[in-house]
């Protein structure tokens, strides 16, 4: 009975402990790095942060080694021992820090691209010269966001946090010193504006190289976002080149990367959910970590300190990770009472905006491999497509409100707050586009939101319970663009029109801001009598900024004879005494009032803009 009783109660707690405590999923280990003791998990890591040596925890996993890394790991068990970071120094793990590890960043080094040139001959085009200048100006941006790897990293490359590829490339600018996933689309969208079809391509290669490498794009280029990708836009790059060149050579060289990078959301991220009756796959956020997420070491330890359950706080660890993984690091969207982080559940969220670009995708490989003369693949994707595009309407799209809503796998049902994910299926085309009046109830949906009420665009959210950066009454770039283009790409003619007007305010914020404050901005406050850079989250607004300029200037381009600047927006001050400020709204008015290009929204915009 004694041996029983005590056999039971070792079961009890063995069971009790797997309970509380799951498997840990670092970002990166010994499979994929040969450094992740120093920048994924570990006592120096831990310690910097623990002794908040920087301000921003991406700061020490930018820094190169001095030494290899086993070195630096047996220098620091030498110096400090099993001690914890609590019982150290600050002061000693400082100088530990300085002696063993280089400032962030100078493993890279800064270029010009080869095909670079001053005045572009497509952006000539635009028929405004304030906006054409502004043009001009912004592709010289590009020249200070090139980057390439030093070669000597090849050498020594596991004293190195940056993940190596072999050509130069587009950084976003500030903290985001490598290349990112995402951004890179709409970075490539402004490359392509300004004819520079090489660092195109190069860019599109060196993230090949990682889908041949890991087996997908990582989140951005450094080790500890190996178990992480980003919103998966590789063929749409792809494309988009394609248009502008023709290169079917090129087509064939990545269609096998293409199909790579589809197959790893296909065996990786897929949710099954029932609906009606009926089962369907869609795809899903989910990476597989449960830790701390490096870049954001700090802030993710100090979140997680109300979770006393081990398998709670590996939970909320995965949830932030899968966010980051969305690109919506963080909005209301993942949290389950919209207003605090530590309620966060992306895994049990099917985001509408996935699902949207990975039917993009099945549409983009059937056009190119029929591109290339391969009509069997492309008649599969044909027909992959086709069955998956009655899927996201049956399980996002609500028929009552007119529009796609994320689907929550723990409420099941939709979840029918806004956000500008609602227009990602209109962007990627994945609806029958000869139904005309789509578009139309998902832009009155948007306008029953009051989501174009607001003189800087388009908010990512109208949640205003948060200060997430993905959330009220932060704009960005990526989601004004897709909004403007899923309106443009329709056959409804008054939506196109929309389209035009909702780049115009976007457009015409960026250029008033642009010259406030002299630089491009990764997300804009849109409430203000003028837009101003956004603000929240867990670091401080970036300027730069790479996918910014690129939807611009594709903006600038598409719309290059219909866009202009008026005439008050030439004084680039904003008035100082109650006199000007009439005279400037007077005149605001007056433009709207002569301008066809400004209607409604417009004409509300430019005359909040100069009050």
């Amino acid at each position: 009975m004694l041996n029983f009783s005590f056999f039971s109660l070792a079961l009890i707690l063995i069971l009790s402990s797997k309970e509380s405590k799951q498997v840990e999923v670092h970002v990166c280990d010994t499979t994929n790095s040969n450094n992740s003791f120093i920048y994924c998990n570990g006592p120096i890591l831990d310690a910097v942060n623990f002794h908040q040596l920087y301000n921003d925890s991406k700061e020490f996993v930018d820094m190169p080694l001095k030494q290899d890394p086993l070195d630096v790991y047996n220098a620091w068990i030498a110096t400090f021992g099993n001690e914890t970071a609590a019982s150290l120094n600050k002061t000693d793990v400082q100088e530990f820090v300085d002696q063993y590890f280089s400032a962030a960043g100078t493993e890279l080094i800064e270029c010009t691209p080869d095909d670079w040139q001053e005045k572009p001959p497509k952006l000539a085009t635009i028929a405004d010269p304030q906006l054409r200048e502004w043009a001009y100006k912004l592709n010289g941006i590009w020249k200070h966001l090139c980057r390439k790897i030093d070669p000597s990293i090849g050498q020594h490359t596991s004293r190195y946090s940056l993940l190596y590829v072999p050509h130069h490339f587009i950084v976003p600018g500030g903290r985001f010193r490598e290349f990112y996933y995402w951004d890179a689309y709409w970075i490539i969208k402004g490359l392509i504006a300004c004819d520079m079809y090489n660092t195109t391509r190069s860019m599109i290669r060196n993230l090949a190289t990682m889908v041949e490498q890991h087996g997908f794009v990582p989140n951005g280029g450094r080790v500890y976002y190996l178990q992480r990708s980003q919103p998966p836009l590789l063929s749409a790059m792809v494309y988009e080149l394609y248009e502008a060149t023709n290169d079917k050579d090129f087509i064939a060289e990545l269609l096998p990367t293409l199909l790579k990078e589809l197959n790893f959301w296909n065996q990786n991220r897929m949710a099954n959910v029932t609906m009606h009756g009926k089962d369907y796959q869609v795809y899903q956020y989910k990476t597989p970590s449960n830790v701390p997420r490096p870049e954001s070491y700090r802030v993710d330890t100090q979140n997680s300190a109300e979770f006393a359950n081990g398998a709670d706080k590996q939970q909320f660890y995965q949830d932030l990770a899968s966010a980051a993984e969305s690109g919506w690091d963080f909005s209301t969207r993942w949290l389950s009472d919209y207003k605090s982080l530590t309620s966060i559940e992306t895994t049990k969220v099917l985001p509408v905006d996935l699902n949207g670009l990975l039917c993009w995708n099945m549409d983009i490989m059937e056009y190119l491999y029929e591109q290339v003369g391969d009509t069997t693949n492309s008649q599969v994707f044909r027909n992959r497509r086709a069955v998956f595009r009655d899927t996201v309407q049956n399980v996002f799209y609500n028929r009552t409100d007119g529009t796609w809503y994320d689907y929550n796998l723990r409420t099941q049902s939709h979840n029918p707050r806004f956000y500008t994910s609602t227009a990602v299926p209109l962007f990627a085309n994945c609806y029958n586009t000869l139904n005309t009046g789509k578009s139309q109830k998902v832009f009155d949906y948007m306008d029953k939101m009051g989501v174009f009420n607001y003189p800087g665009g388009i908010p990512s959210s109208m949640s205003q319970e948060s200060s997430e950066q993905w959330d009220f009454p932060n704009g960005w770039s990526p989601n004004n663009h897709m909004i403007i283009e899923g309106l443009r790409k329709s056959a409804n003619p008054e939506m196109q029109d929309k389209g035009f007007l909702i780049a115009s305010k976007w457009v015409l914020g960026n250029f008033r801001v642009f010259y406030e404050t002299g630089h491009m901005w990764e997300k804009y406050n849109v409430i203000g009598s003028y837009p101003q850079p956004g603000s929240g989250g867990e670091y401080d607004v970036q300027d730069g900024f790479g996918w910014t300029n690129g939807a611009i200037l594709d903006l600038l381009l598409t719309y290059n004879d219909r866009l202009f600047v008026p005439e008050f927006f030439i004084n680039t001050t904003a008035p100082s005494t109650a006199e000007s400020n009439v005279e400037t709204t007077t005149k605001s008015i007056s433009f709207c009032s002569s301008s066809i290009v400004s209607v409604i929204v417009t004409c509300m915009c430019l005359i909040y803009s100069s009050s």
